[in-house]
């Protein structure tokens, strides 16, 4: 066990992967900056069959966030021929007000850092005035506003610049019905 007040952050474990969907699913319900049809569209996207896509590729795009033995909140993130994208990062509410935020972001960056990325890429609402500060503090560079952009609704793009010295992309898809069918049925013999 460790200590209950630690900060300790991981890629998600497969057994893990159900939990961070039930998370991402909270977080878009909850938020206030975005539209309804936002939501809606953002919660079929963010399904089993893409968040399991991300843990194949890389368990490091399911970032689960813990205070101890307790998992306390996620960062989401996919790639994009050399571009990470952080989708989504939540903290429960009880946990906001610690170190966790800061902590989590510093391990993100760090994580990535490993010379197969041009930069991580995220968006946020222009209205969402307290994630735009924290994103700043936290060393991320606002780059543009895109009005109108989203179901209509305007964004700000921040990035922070990495080196890619690593040659070469490797593409992420998310399988398709019969893919995930041969498999479930490959699985089932071992193979």
């Amino acid at each position: 066990m460790s200590d209950a007040k630690t900060p300790n952050f991981q890629p998600a474990r497969e057994d893990e992967i159900d939990w961070v969907l039930y998370m991402v699913h909270r977080a878009i319900d909850e938020s206030e900056f975005y539209c309804d049809a936002f939501k809606e569209a953002e919660r079929e996207r963010m399904n089993i069959h893409f968040i399991t896509a991300l843990w194949e590729y890389d368990p490091q795009h399911l970032f689960v966030l813990r205070k101890g033995d307790e998992k306390v909140g996620i960062m989401i993130s996919g790639p994009d021929n050399g571009v990470v994208f952080l989708y989504w990062s939540y903290i429960l509410p009880e946990h906001r007000a610690s170190t966790i935020a800061i902590k989590a972001n510093k391990s993100f960056l760090q994580m990535f850092d490993n010379g197969h990325w041009h930069k991580l890429v995220t968006f946020t609402r222009t209205t969402n005035e307290k994630a735009n500060i924290i994103l700043a503090r936290y060393g991320w560079t606002e780059v543009a506003q895109l009005n109108n952009h989203i179901f209509g609704e305007d964004y700000k793009i921040f990035e922070i610049q990495m080196e890619k010295t690593v040659p070469g992309y490797r593409p992420f898809r998310v399988p398709g019905r019969l893919e995930r069918l041969k498999r479930k049925v490959l699985k089932i013999f071992g193979k």
